[in-house]
């Protein structure tokens, strides 16, 4: 009776994930759209440095009130807490710059394919992350095919063919090693906030600490680059506020809830499907061109990438029962 009492559990909590994670790829869509617009206004590190000081303002307080234990069991992880705000910066920084040069249903899928591509690699180097299942014979022709989809779209872009249209091949080149270099950070972020997560540590208390790695670098940067593009006025500050909550602050913190709940692999199922919803929520916009290549790329992507997690999941139950 325990036993199915668990498992039960332990599948109304996978379920919730899954849905905590379809509507944060809904906010990130439409967060990614319109960033990718306002990046060509003003500096990506202006909108960094305040949304993620708000994340530490909006969250810290909300931890001392209803997760002081949870603060506590981070601040008593030092190390973890120091890589999950190094790969944070890392990977929040490159992806706003990624999203300022290339289109941005492009982006997501080098931001998000990265995980499942390299997930036996990443399980292997994370410290305390679950022991590594070698890749099985049924998985490699779909990680084949996931790593021709991330190709045909860095030619997408390298070739001038996506929404944004001709691009110099170094500024082509830039943004897809940006959103590369930020996917493979954030899935060691992923499954570092994981392990900090089943340590008992809440979705407030880490969405309160993990940020401030990624101010100090967007501070740093700021001081030592010549802006290329104006800041934001007095007058409008309040509205970029209220654009990093809504935005920002509020998508991290449901993805948070989502990793949270659902295991990596279902997380990475449902992140899948975000280019494609992404390829449509521009043709709205209406600032980027409608690239068929773009469409072919993102449904490409997302059929190998659900496939590539539904394999995995497959060999991890395989390599338990034996």
């Amino acid at each position: 009776m325990l036993t199915v009492g668990v498992r039960a559990w332990r599948e109304n909590r996978e379920a919730a994930g899954f849905l905590v994670s379809i509507v944060f790829v809904c906010l990130a869509s439409v967060r990614d759209v319109y960033l990718a617009g306002l990046f060509q206004r003003t500096s990506p590190l202006l909108i960094a440095g305040a949304a993620f000081t708000l994340c530490s303002l909006v969250f810290l307080p909300i931890s001392f009130a209803c997760h002081p234990g949870s603060l506590r069991a981070l601040l008593s992880r030092p190390r973890e807490l120091f890589w999950i705000n190094v790969t944070s910066a890392m990977a929040w920084i490159a992806f706003f710059y990624a999203l300022r040069i290339i289109e941005p249903s492009l982006v997501q899928i080098l931001f998000f394919g990265i995980g499942p591509l390299s997930v036996v690699w990443i399980d292997q180097r994370v410290p305390g992350a679950a022991p590594a299942v070698p890749l099985t014979r049924a998985e490699r022709p779909i990680h084949l095919g996931l790593l021709a989809s991330l190709i045909f779209s860095v030619v997408v872009v390298v070739g001038g063919l996506s929404g944004a249209g001709p691009q110099p091949v170094g500024v082509a080149a830039v943004g897809v090693a940006l959103a590369a270099g930020a996917g493979i950070s954030i899935s060691v972020n992923t499954l570092l906030c994981r392990k900090v997560n089943d340590a008992g540590v809440s979705a407030a208390a880490l969405v309160a600490l993990r940020f401030p790695g990624a101010v100090m670098l967007a501070t740093v940067l700021a001081a030592v680059s010549r802006p290329d593009l104006p800041v934001v006025s007095s007058t409008n500050a309040l509205a970029f506020v209220l654009i990093a909550l809504l935005l920002i602050v509020f998508p991290i913190y449901v993805n948070q809830v989502g990793i949270a709940l659902a295991s990596p692999l279902t997380v990475r199922v449902v992140l899948a499907t975000g280019p494609v919803l992404l390829f449509f929520l521009q043709l709205i916009e209406g600032r980027l061109s409608a690239s068929p290549y773009s469409l072919a790329a993102a449904v490409l992507y997302a059929v190998f990438a659900i496939s590539a997690s539904l394999a995995r999941r497959r060999a991890i139950r395989s390599a338990l029962l034996v």
